[in-house]
């Protein structure tokens, strides 16, 4: 089962289609992001670098579908004491590992984009 969508999908290896909505992979990414050691929340891409409440973490995700490769940036708040290539490079991890085996992806490019450092 492999897919995406945004009036495009990315075709697997079956003889079928699933279509899957950006805001399910970008949940998907938010939740990973937010399970991961350091990580004190995510950002809008589109505001200042502050929180976003619980709830609405999937904001600070973006998802591109080109062709057949998925694209996400993931807009990240470090917590405060954390080193910051450690905490994106295991946020990087953990999100790709993710919609991999949620939506039997080989290897969706993640970009881990730190907005700020801070803390809950």
């Amino acid at each position: 089962m492999n897919a995406v969508n945004s009036q495009s999908s990315i075709n697997g290896p079956t003889s079928g289609r699933v279509l899957v909505a950006p805001r399910a992979i970008a949940s998907i990414a938010a939740a990973a992001a937010l399970q991961t050691d350091g990580v004190a929340g995510l950002s809008d891409p589109q505001g200042p670098p502050l929180l976003l409440p619980p709830g609405d973490e999937r904001r600070g995700v973006e998802v591109h579908v080109h062709q057949n490769n998925l694209e996400v940036d993931v807009y990240l708040i470090v917590r405060t004491g954390r080193l910051i290539a450690d905490v994106a490079h295991a946020v990087q991890s953990a999100v790709r590992a993710a919609l991999s085996f949620a939506l039997d992806l080989p290897e969706p490019t993640v970009n881990i984009r730190v907005q700020g450092v801070g803390g809950r």
